[in-house]
């Protein structure tokens, strides 16, 4: 068994000198779909979760905070519908890189979560999934 793992392990590192540095590997196999990862990061993305403001499946209202305005009237701080996100808007708003009217917009309260291209992508494939599922 020791002969096999080793012969494995020599093959596997052989083949990976041949290729570039970014080695990726890809099976036909996954143990999650892209969607099941995007829901495990949505839930917890090394921080706080996204359903916490974005509610389960993006459509936003979750009630973030309770403030007063000037005149001490009270708002309610509420996080956003993301459902209509394309990638491309995920991944700048997640990297508080989101523009309105060409100028950069920072987030004042989402925070920074450093996720992976692949990451984002699992994220946005879970969103478009169940959404899909609700209609």
């Amino acid at each position: 068994m020791k002969h096999l793992i080793f012969l494995t392990l020599l093959f596997f590192f052989s083949y990976a000198s041949q290729e570039d540095e970014n080695l990726t590997i890809e099976t036909s196999e996954s143990f999650l779909s892209s969607v099941e990862y995007g829901r495990m990061l949505y839930k917890n993305p090394r921080g706080i979760s996204c359903s916490q403001c974005h509610g389960k499946t993006g459509k936003g209202g979750q009630k973030i905070a309770k403030y007063y305005d000037k005149k001490k009237n009270p708002k309610l701080l509420k996080g956003v519908n993301i459902t209509d996100y394309s990638l491309k808007d995920l991944k700048m708003s997640l990297r508080n890189e989101y523009r309105e009217h060409k100028k950069r917009k920072r987030h004042k309260i989402m925070p920074m979560y450093y996720l992976t291209e692949e990451e984002i992508q699992a994220i946005f494939d879970y969103l478009q999934y169940s959404n899909k599922q609700e209609n």
